[in-house]
């Protein structure tokens, strides 16, 4: 191998150790970035070279072989799952907050309230049901509960109409991920193969968009292939096959009942043809299309809870009895029977519960006498005022058992979310701890691996000057 052979070694070693503190400097740098896994360099011996003679090799000096990175599937793929849990949990917790918020329970100026007050207020008229003050008063309590009723369902529509531009932001952003990846995908292609530390820091990206995509859309199925390009399903439906990405679209269809529900699909990017149905097994996005479907449908057909088809219920209820007895009453000037409402039976949901036109304003009119031309009787009254206490109101309850069980029903979901969200936060905590102990950065490690690389380095070049020297010598020899 001569001298020169010697420079080729002490080159290569050179090359190969400053590699390593590249990689270690890197891995430092990198420290406090989230999902960073570090990378460890490991050096091969290059080919030996045959002595003269055919007498044995000598060998040849060092290469880099590869840069190992420290990943671990299964923490990632845990974590991914755990992760999707945890964000449809925080994110049911987020908007029952707001169904708790908007029914304002308990106060003196809930649902609840101001139906205790409206079968009050004609307890009280019975007692007085000539008085044109308690008629007033009865029929300022029904609007109330009109108002407090039309005021829910309004503020109801409009979250619901939030949580479908959340779904919408969502999926923008779902498909700006399915893009980044498919890039990823692309940009690895040439470069797995020589493992590259440019390799391993796509791998990590990649990593985490994978991670991002799992929060909004569920538990993502990702495979690397021979090549380590990433394909991604989510419950069956692929959306990315290594560089081919594809893009989910929400769609809106409206039964003959009136029902809107949206659905998501998996569409070509290229052609834009839906390619199959995209179900989200949980994440941001199942959470959102569960509450715009069912919790904030007054329509749902699923069987599953709804609080605005139990206000409607609840709504619905009220006016069919109320004026069921009603119907049979008298007012002050009334000769014969009026057959008259005291709400709009045309209304029977919480946005459309209203006072009939007969009795709006017109507290003469208000049917409580049973028979015409006894304005002292309050046989209708009574009847109305006992209608808090008819335990067949609404499913084999009273109005206001039945509204006690809605707000159960509210507070336990909420609670099941909010102790799901911190389940699963600590779940997370404890499998990003698990892993950061296998892929994180040790520092002391680092520090001890850039003074081993700076000693060969400096070796290394120490091998090159000593050569340099004996060839220096020699030529010198031949002066």
């Amino acid at each position: 191998m001569g001298n020169f052979g010697a420079l080729e070694i002490g080159k290569r070693a050179l090359i190969a150790q400053r590699f390593g503190m590249d990689v270690t400097s890197n891995n430092i740098a990198n420290v406090n970035t989230p999902g960073y896994a570090r990378q460890r360099v490991e050096f091969g011996e290059t080919d030996p070279q045959l002595l003269p003679g055919g007498k044995g090799y000598i060998g040849s000096g060092v290469e880099v072989a590869n840069v190992r990175l420290f990943r671990e599937e299964y923490f990632d793929r845990e974590i991914r799952n755990n992760l999707s849990k945890k964000s449809g949990f925080e994110n049911d917790s987020s908007i029952l907050s707001r169904v708790e918020t908007i029914l304002k329970e308990p106060s003196d100026d809930g649902i609840d309230a101001t139906i205790d007050k409206f079968f009050n207020s004609f307890q009280e008229l019975a007692n007085q049901p000539e008085s044109i003050a308690r008629r007033e008063f009865a029929l300022n309590q029904a609007q109330s509960l009109v108002d407090e009723f039309n005021g829910m369902s309004a503020r109801f529509t409009e979250l619901r109409s939030q949580v479908s531009e959340k779904i919408t932001t969502s999926t923008d952003e779902v498909n700006r991920i399915i893009e980044r990846i498919t890039e990823l995908n692309n940009k690895l292609t040439p470069l797995v193969s020589l493992g590259s530390d440019a390799g391993a820091t796509i791998i990590n990206e990649r990593a985490r968009a994978v991670e991002q995509l799992s929060a909004l859309v569920g538990p993502v199925n990702a495979t690397v292939d021979t090549k380590g390009l990433m394909s991604v399903s989510v419950n069956g439906a692929s959306i990315i096959s290594t560089v081919i990405g594809h893009k989910v679209q929400v769609s809106e269809t409206t039964s003959s009942s009136g029902e809107r529900t949206l659905s998501m699909q998996v569409i070509s990017r290229a052609s834009g043809d839906v390619i199959s149905k995209f179900n989200p097994g949980a994440g941001e996005i199942a959470s959102n299309l569960k509450h715009y479907n069912v919790t904030l449908d007054g329509n749902d057909s699923s069987g599953g809870f709804s609080i605005v088809k139990s206000l409607d219920e609840l709504a619905g209820a009220i006016v069919n009895k109320v004026n069921t007895v009603a119907q049979t009453g008298y007012g002050l000037d009334d000769v014969t029977a009026p057959n008259r409402n005291i709400f709009d039976p045309t209304g029977t949901t919480a946005a459309s519960i209203k006072l009939d036109s007969a009795v709006l304003n017109q507290p003469r009119n208000l049917p409580i006498s049973i028979e015409a031309g006894t304005p002292g009787d309050n046989t209708i009254a009574r009847q109305i005022a006992a209608l808090a206490d008819d335990p067949t109101f609404t499913n084999a309850q009273t109005a206001q058992q039945f509204y006690a069980n809605t707000l159960n029903r509210v507070a336990t979901a909420g609670a099941d979310a909010a102790n799901g969200a911190k389940t699963t936060s600590l779940v997370n905590d404890q499998l990003n701890a698990q892993r950061e102990s296998v892929i994180g950065v040790n520092l002391d490690e680092e520090a001890l691996s850039l003074i081993r690389y700076q000693r060969a380095f400096e070796a290394a070049a120490r091998i090159v000057n000593t050569t340099n020297e004996l060839l220096g010598t020699l030529i010198n020899l031949g002066r």
